[in-house]
């Protein structure tokens, strides 16, 4: 029997965010979104460890919503983040 795995459904979103990380705060895009987490394209570059908490701000016209998330990987044009249960 084969070993079937249920996938999480992404979602190409391509909305600005602002994200913060430590005392500062970045502006960035959310290009893919899924329950477990979101990759996010930065405006400028950063240097996010593997492991740093961030918190997420996505504003919508009826509520905004502050996710906090763990950078799971980094590179010179943004990062993929995993959300965190409160």
């Amino acid at each position: 029997m084969k070993n079937l795995r249920k996938a999480a459904t992404k979602i190409c979103y391509n909305r600005d965010v602002t994200f913060s990380v430590d005392d500062s705060v970045y502006a960035g895009t959310i290009q893919i979104i899924s329950n477990y987490g979101a990759t996010i394209s930065a405006r400028n570059p950063l240097n996010l460890s593997k492991g740093k908490r961030i918190w997420i701000n996505m504003l919508s016209q009826k509520q905004k919503e502050v996710r906090s998330a763990e950078v799971v990987w980094s590179d010179e044009s943004g990062f993929g983040a995993k959300f965190l249960k409160y």
